[in-house]
């Protein structure tokens, strides 16, 4: 079984340019309360999405084990990419709101945003893997209903 990396590095780029900007319009506090409904459905539309890239991106068609495998890859690049720079922005805001606070105890607030950080990547990487291959499965199935 052979998978396409260009596909993959491709429809993975795309998913993570979205979670990236899905991300940051999250934290800013304005605009969080706005986008926080588009992140709470992005966890799983971005990867269905680099599923269903991979295929798009996918010269030939791909049988239904490589295209799972290979929605798999580019929604778990699009979820990792997610994890690190939402947790990134979780363990800055909260130890900068332990500063405003002036709390005593910053080093242990710190340290609770660094397990907080990776807490945060399994969840978006794990739903990028499944949901990335549940993308990749649809893929095929659309191809064969248009031909």
């Amino acid at each position: 079984m052979s998978i396409n990396t260009e596909s993959v590095v491709k429809s993975g780029g795309i998913a993570a340019a979205v979670s990236l900007i899905l991300a940051l319009l999250s934290a800013i506090p304005l605009l969080g309360c706005l986008v926080w409904p588009l992140a709470c459905l992005g966890w799983f539309l971005i990867p269905i999405g680099a599923g269903l890239g991979y295929g798009y991106f996918a010269p030939g068609k791909e049988d239904l084990a490589q295209s799972a495998l290979g929605g798999a890859l580019a929604g778990g690049f699009g979820g990792l990419v997610y994890g690190l720079i939402s947790g990134i922005l979780s363990a800055v805001t909260n130890a900068g709101m332990a500063a405003v606070v002036e709390q005593t105890d910053i080093v242990a607030t710190a340290s609770g945003g660094v397990v907080a950080f990776i807490f945060s990547l399994c969840p978006p990487l794990i739903g990028g893997l499944i949901f990335g291959a549940i993308g990749g499965v649809i893929w095929p199935l659309v191809q064969e209903r248009q031909m």
